[in-house]
């Protein structure tokens, strides 16, 4: 493929040597970031699972989201040999996939700043890997220039070195999504062992990271349409090369790789489950059983045909299927916010509005531009020593449409990061940024452009998950645009830990936290009360509000994971008061001790427990919809966890005034008009 000038002006060594410099500098920025963050909301599930599949060969729990990178990243652990629940253990009998991540990182004998050091260093060999191909893809294109302008963006990307120094499943999808578009377009064009063997590692390892893997299906029909489209012939190398020119042989060639493809990712599968049907290292053991899936959507019958069948004649390994049928069953009517606005279900802005918003202006600004000197060089018909044809860019510009159009679809509004897999592919696009470097005027521009792109990356360390673009405010107004894994996947208590020491050492004010994740504060050692809504996934007794600290993670601010979910109506006033008059009266009984012994203990008990929580729960959404109009965090904690301090008359004024809003109308409208309007 054509490139721009310059790849013989820079001498190889000098280019490969940049290149392993910059991927150097990515490995470091994400490893010595993470050292700053605990477990993120899925991380102690994702090393558990990878570690137990290893050490119990148990595919029970967690397929839905693939066990590559469980694997990978659990190999440290046969040299370091942590600790592990046995299997007399509840949670992993009932097949609890969170619980027993909570249990390998805190309650089996083990260091978790170690276990994840671990983990995390194995998953930036992974996103090492994914710069080296975003490299040489855009070098391909692009020139020697292109690639390092390419790498440079992914090497300085928050989002890549957020993701590359956690254990998700998003750099592994990334890397075989992007690498089994690229390898396809190339086997396309020449059949060889080579390309052919790589066509077939991608595809596999693909199926095996994540069933997102699908977007690949009609990523390859427009591939091969545009292929046959294009009238070029395909050069045969395996055996005696010859050349391809009849279209009906080029589909029968296509027709043959398609079904060795299949049967290759087929065998890839079984092999990953150890070519064994059963999920269950303990098939004959019934107390050893599957995770519970909780709320089930609606499966299309003919899917459902199809999975039986599939159990029935063993077609493929039943972790696998289960994992699919989890999948597709996963309930789609998530509460989600953005930008003040709450909904259940699926929005189709909702992806687009986070592009925007997560994306740096400089990274779109070069993207602009290099597609603009690349039309008009084309146009003026220097594509010959100047510019790739668009033909050549197909791989990329295809992923990024297919895998965008799914994502609209989807009803996961829950985090960026389900974007994740578009921004290899543009950063290739955005190699094009080196016409830039043919006029003197472009150049300022582009060194400008990826200054500031840099700087931005530099400034938010180590907070990479938590960047927000400067035109919707940046990272300090972040938990107004969006929340979740956009913002807040439960990764700061160390970070609170260290601000505690400095502004409140030895706990001399209270400190009341709502946390939003699963790692364990205790293990902090810091002294805090539970002050109880969304997601506080430990026991924990409720507490009354008094003056004092209150630590808030940024999605149980906006009452996501909420009882009083959305913005404060008369049906959430309503309760609260309810709940406060009842609150009102344990006090009374609480006086009278004659009175509270004519009641049953166990009742007694159970009341008191269901009050308090109610009241709890209300109270906390009232508070929170009291401070949203009227105060801003006095600090911010990795922009994830939120800090008031609040006086007595400041909470009484949140508790027993006026509401501060009341919204009248159900919260879960469409909120397209109003977002556009913002």
């Amino acid at each position: 493929m054509l490139a721009y000038p310059g790849r013989g002006r820079l001498g190889r060594a000098v280019v490969l040597c940049c290149a392993a410099a910059l991927l150097l500098l990515y490995a470091s920025t994400a490893l010595l970031a993470s050292r700053h963050k605990g477990p993120s909301y899925d991380e102690g599930e994702e090393i558990a699972m990878g570690y137990n599949i290893w050490l119990r060969h148990d595919f029970r729990m967690e397929a839905a989201n693939g066990d590559l990178v469980k694997r990978w990243v659990a190999l440290p652990y046969f040299w370091t040999q942590p600790g592990f629940p046995e299997i007399d253990s509840a949670d992993w009998r009932a097949g609890h996939p969170y619980a027993l991540g909570y249990e390998f990182l805190f309650r089996s004998g083990n260091r978790p700043e170690d276990l994840l050091l671990q983990a995390r260093a194995m998953n930036v060999l992974l996103g090492v890997a994914l710069g080296a191909l975003i490299f040489g893809c855009s070098w391909e294109l692009f020139g020697a220039a292109g690639g390092l302008i390419s790498l440079l963006l992914y090497c300085f990307s928050p989002h890549m070195l957020a993701f590359g120094g956690m254990v998700s499943t998003e750099i592994s999808t990334c890397l075989t999504l992007l690498g089994s578009a690229w390898s396809l377009w190339r086997l396309l064009h020449r059949v060889s062992w080579g390309r052919l063997g790589a066509s077939l590692a991608f595809l596999s390892l693909a199926w095996l990271a994540k069933l997102s893997a699908l977007v690949l299906i009609p990523a390859a029909v427009i591939l091969v349409a545009l292929k046959l489209a294009g009238g070029r012939p395909i050069e045969w190398r395996l055996g005696r090369p010859r050349l391809i020119e009849s279209p009906g042989r080029q589909l029968a060639v296509f027709a043959d790789l398609a079904i060795l493809h299949a049967a290759v990712v087929w065998a890839a599968v079984w092999a990953a489950y150890g070519f064994r049907y059963s999920a269950s290292p303990a098939p004959n053991d019934p107390g050893v059983v599957f995770r519970p899936q909780p709320a089930v959507d609606a499966i299309s019958p003919r899917v459902l045909a199809f999975l039986s069948w599939c159990r029935r004649v063993h077609f493929l390994p039943e972790g696998y299927l289960h994992g699919v049928q989890w999948l597709l069953g996963d309930n789609d009517h998530r509460q989600a916010f953005a930008n003040g606005h709450w909904w259940l279900g699926g929005w189709r802005g909702f992806f687009p509005y986070a592009f925007w918003v997560k994306t740096s202006p400089a990274f779109l600004l070069l993207l602009l531009a290099g597609a603009a000197v690349w039309w008009i060089r084309r146009r003026r018909g220097m594509a010959g020593a100047a510019a790739p044809s668009l033909y050549a860019a197909a791989p990329f510009a295809v992923l990024v449409g297919v895998y965008g159009a799914v994502a609209m679809t989807q009803n996961v509004d829950i985090g960026h990061r389900h974007l994740l897999p578009i921004y290899p592919a543009l950063e290739v696009l955005a190699g094009s940024a080196a016409g830039l470097l043919a006029w003197r005027g472009t150049r300022l521009l582009l060194a400008a452009s990826l200054g500031f792109f840099a700087f931005e990356s530099l400034r938010i360390y180590p907070d990479y998950l938590a960047y927000f673009s400067p035109l919707a405010g940046g990272p300090d107004h972040g938990y107004q645009r969006l929340v979740d894994s956009s913002l807040d996947w439960g990764m700061d208590l160390p970070q609170l830990r260290d601000w505690i020491a400095r502004h409140n050492p030895g706990g001399r004010t209270p400190l009341f936290l709502t946390y939003f994740g699963t790692d364990d504060p205790d293990h902090y050692k810091f002294k805090y009360r539970w002050f109880s809504d969304g997601f506080n996934w430990l026991p924990h007794v409720p507490a009354i509000p008094e003056p004092g600290y209150y630590a808030i993670s940024a999605t149980n601010f906006q009452t996501v994971e909420s009882c009083s979910f959305g913005p404060w109506t008369p049906n959430a006033e309503t309760n609260y008061q309810i709940y406060r008059h009842r609150m009102r009266i344990l006090l009374r009984l609480s006086r009278r001790p004659k009175l509270r012994a004519l009641l049953p203990e166990d009742f007694e008990q159970d009341a008191l427990l269901r009050i308090l929580q109610g009241y709890d729960q209300w109270t906390f959404g009232r508070l929170c919809a009291w401070l949203r109009h009227h105060r801003p965090p006095d600090a911010e904690i990795g922009h994830s966890i939120l800090v008031w301090k609040l006086g007595e008359a400041e909470l009484k004024e949140a508790l027993l005034g006026p509401p501060a809003e009341l919204v009248s109308g159900p919260p879960l409208r469409a909120v397209l008009h109003d977002l556009v309007s913002h």
